[in-house]
């Protein structure tokens, strides 16, 4: 009987243990220490530069007109409005919050939250979006010459295709 009680024991003991899920007010607390709100602004420029300079590289690359520049600003702004008002930190908010509480416990918020509002958590904050930025243009360098040689390439199998049809 002993034997069975203490087995009963060493399973019940050994069953793993379901982690605390994280509180509503711990993960605002980790959305505002790593600027979460802030960073999502950030976005929206990086969303309306690309689409600005997207537009104007179709510009240029068609024979638009002298005023087709002011239709492309007034479609620019319009798209950037509508991004800013689906992607508002009102709206996103809650998302937000449910994917961290979907993915973290509340011990690991507690720990990001150590982090976050530490002098390296907010060192990180405060130059990510210069780490970004930084990223964005080195990428942008290296994706045009790749996508130069993906056109030439695109090219080329067009033309091999041509002769292999007889046009």
């Amino acid at each position: 009987m002993k034997a069975l009680a203490l087995l009963a024991c060493a399973l019940f003991l050994s069953t793993p243990v379901f982690a605390e899920p994280a509180s509503q007010e711990s993960i605002d607390r980790l959305l505002k220490a790593s600027n979460a709100e802030q960073m999502l602004t950030n976005i929206h420029a990086q969303l309306d530069n690309t689409m600005k300079a997207a537009m104007t590289q179709a510009l240029k690359s068609q024979d638009a007109g002298a005023d087709a520049q002011q239709y492309a600003d007034a479609f620019s702004k319009k798209m950037s409005e509508e991004v800013k008002a689906e992607l508002s930190w009102e709206k996103m908010r809650d998302l937000y919050r449910q994917v961290y509480a979907e993915s973290f416990t509340q011990e690991e918020v507690d720990g990001l939250i150590a982090f976050y509002e530490s002098p390296a958590g907010k060192a990180f904050v405060a130059k990510m979006p210069i780490v970004m930025q930084k990223s964005m243009v080195l990428m942008q360098q290296r994706m045009g010459p790749m996508m130069e040689r993906l056109q030439r390439s695109l090219q080329d199998t067009v033309v091999e295709l041509q002769k292999k049809n007889g046009k």
